[in-house]
């Protein structure tokens, strides 16, 4: 076995992951839009700024997001308080009933595709899934 052996093990793996995940992402909520909408779900409304931050993109990208989920009425913008220059972006009751319906059917998913994994597996595959995050977001940063 060669020294990079299992690199490439974890390369291949990956990809199938991707591939696979990709095509069974729901069609009703595109992944960006689901993301945003789980960061407003979890922390309330807040300006393009932070949800770009927040998100790992550019303003610019989080501007057509929200413009796209505005114009479908899954998010609203209103006046900052602190700077009504500024807006903030809110998820409308839509919009969140959206999220969490999308959130639901993707645990329903991972029940069934780890139904036989004990919880000390799954336990820990999150766990090296959180590591692995943190390890992708530290060399993003890093760029």
């Amino acid at each position: 076995m060669d020294d990079d052996s299992e690199y490439a093990a974890i390369g291949h793996e990956l990809g199938t992951f991707v591939r696979r995940a990709l095509r069974m992402q729901d069609k009703g909520l595109d992944r960006a839009a689901y993301h945003l909408l789980g960061r407003l779900a979890g922390d309330g409304p807040c300006r393009l700024t932070t949800l770009a931050a927040d998100l790992g993109v550019d303003l610019s990208v989080v501007s057509r997001q929200v413009a796209a989920l505005e114009a479908d009425g899954l998010v609203v913008r209103t006046p900052d308080p602190a700077d009504r220059r500024a807006s903030r972006v809110a998820a409308t009751d839509a919009g969140l009933d959206l999220f969490h319906r999308n959130r639901a059917e993707l645990r329903k998913k991972l029940r069934t595709l780890l139904a036989g994994w004990t919880e000390a597996e799954r336990i820990e595959f999150a766990r090296l899934m959180r590591r692995f995050n943190e390890a992708l977001t530290a060399y993003d940063e890093g760029k």
